[in-house]
C-alpha cells in the first residue's frame, strides 16, 4: 500500500516547477505578507511562554508529570512545525536548489530515506481511498508551493477555451 502513496508523490514531485523568477516573486509576495512572518515570531514566543508556565505549573505541584509530557509534546510540536528563527529570504536559493532536485533524489531513495524527505517536504499528507489527496508543505517550503500552485493554475486557465467560465 505504502508503494500506492509514494508513487503519487513521486508523481506530483517531477511535476513540481519553480519558475526562474521565483525569488523576485516570493520576495513581492513575503513583503505583502510581511506581518504574517512576523506573526510567526510572535507566534513561536506565544509557544515558548506556554511551554515556561507548564514548567512551572509541574514545579508547583498543579500539574502531574503525565499531563505535563503530555502537553510538552504538543507544544514542541508547534514549535517545531514553525521552523527555525531565521529570515525567510535568505533561505530562497538554498531551499530552491533542494526542491529542484527532490524528485530525482526520490527516485534514488530508499524508504528511510523517502520517508526522511515527506517528513522534509510536509507537515501533513491526507490519504482518502488509497490516494494522496492532499498535502500541506512545511511552513518555509509554503512559498515554493504557493507558486508552483499559481503557475499550475495560470496554465490550466490558459488552456480553458474562451467562453467557457466553469472552474
Amino acid at each position: 500500500m505504502l508503494e500506492v502513496y509514494e508513487e503519487q508523490i513521486k508523481e506530483y514531485l517531477k511535476t513540481f516547477r519553480i519558475p526562474e523568477d521565483y525569488q523576485l516573486k516570493i520576495l513581492e509576495a513575503h513583503r505583502k505578507l510581511e506581518g504574517a512572518y512576523h506573526n510567526l515570531d510572535r507566534e513561536r514566543a506565544r509557544w515558548e511562554a506556554q511551554l515556561q508556565r507548564m514548567k512551572d505549573l509541574y514545579r508547583w505541584g498543579d500539574m502531574s508529570k503525565e499531563d505535563y509530557l503530555k502537553e510538552r509534546r504538543v507544544v514542541l510540536k508547534e514549535l517545531n512545525t514553525l521552523g527555525p528563527a531565521q529570515s525567510q529570504t535568505n533561505n530562497l536559493e538554498r531551499l530552491a536548489h533542494f526542491l529542484i532536485s527532490v524528485a530525482g533524489a526520490w527516485d534514488e531513495a530508499n524508504q528511510e530515506q523517502r520517508n526522511k524527505l515527506t517528513r522534509t517536504l510536509f507537515r501533513e499528507v491526507w490519504l482518502k481511498d488509497k490516494q494522496v489527496v492532499a498535502v500541506k508543505p512545511q511552513r518555509e517550503l509554503e512559498p515554493f508551493f504557493q507558486l508552483n500552485y499559481e503557475e499550475f493554475v495560470n496554465k490550466v486557465l490558459k488552456m480553458r477555451p474562451r467562453g467557457d467560465s466553469n472552474p
